[in-house]
């Protein structure tokens, strides 16, 4: 839990850097693009302090009350995480056509690109270092904090397309053009952050190359009859559940044995963190 909070306070850090920069030099020049950038930093910023407190309810240990623990607070923090970009996105896009409808001024984009560069440079190591953490803990709030700050990643990208260009042409109209796009990008990224929380709290079952793989090993076991009731579930802490068909003479610690190599060869195909259950039956006369 320590390396995902850490790696949210970096975040944090990130989001804070940018989001006062952009908003100075989008309110000093006028600039609607970086103005949209910076309310997507805003974004990521609340979002972020948000996870920190996700993350940390996340890693309790399980109690009386909540016997499986607290994992599954992650997908909500996920889901309020995508409704927060989808929120902006669409407050973007109408400030982007407000500005293209009274017709607005051209203004000098020099700061903004001076301004953008190491903020993208910055961007780009956030989102490495959260992909990281979230590839080693199979945190989906990292996971998810990951994709929002690469939505930044080609916000950023957009805006000094649309301040470069401006600057060549001279018409403002390119400037609220590339916010209209960066708004459409940030609400179809929205939906996907949304539905993989929403799978984790729906129990969506692990994908469907891992199960092949996971049954394929049941099936290919010569310890066991046969196996039935295999279910899935992915989330921070994968599940697996199944029961299996062994002979009626098995004692107590074959069975036993039986379930410790099973989980072994389970968790080396879903991951460590996953959570064997396996129920044995004797096999009929």
């Amino acid at each position: 839990m320590k390396r995902e909070f850490r790696a949210i306070q970096l975040a944090i850090a990130c989001a804070v850097i940018g989001a006062t920069a952009k908003f100075t030099v989008g309110l000093l020049t006028g600039s609607m693009s970086m103005i949209s950038s910076a309310v997507d930093s805003l974004g990521d910023l609340f979002v972020s302090i948000t996870n920190l407190f996700v993350v940390k309810i996340a890693g309790t240990a399980p109690d009386e009350n909540h016997n499986y623990g607290h994992a599954k607070i992650e997908g909500l923090g996920a889901m309020f995480e995508g409704g927060f970009i989808f929120a902006a996105g669409v407050f973007i896009a109408y400030e982007s056509v407000h500005k293209m409808l009274i017709r607005e001024e051209s203004h000098d984009s020099t700061l903004g690109i001076v301004v953008m560069l190491p903020i993208l440079g910055m961007t780009l190591a956030t989102v490495w270092h959260l992909r990281k953490v979230a590839k080693e803990t199979g945190s989906l709030v990292v996971k998810s904090d990951a994709l929002h700050y690469m939505t930044d990643v080609w916000v950023n990208v957009g805006v000094l397309v649309s301040l470069a260009l401006v600057k060549l042409t001279g018409l403002p109209i390119i400037d609220s053009i590339v916010s209209l796009i960066i708004a459409v990008y940030m609400v179809f990224s929205s939906l996907g952050v949304v539905r993989a929380g929403f799978d984790v709290v729906m129990d969506k079952a692990l994908d469907a190359d891992t199960v092949k793989k996971v049954s394929g090993m049941l099936a290919a076991c010569s310890k066991i009859e046969s196996f039935h009731d295999f279910k899935t579930r992915t989330g921070r802490i994968p599940h697996v559940d199944f029961h299996v068909v062994v002979r009626p003479e098995t004692t107590t610690q074959e069975v036993h044995d039986l379930f410790l190599e099973l989980q072994g060869s389970v968790r080396a195909i879903v991951g460590p963190a996953a959570k064997v259950h396996m129920h044995a039956e004797p096999a009929a006369h």
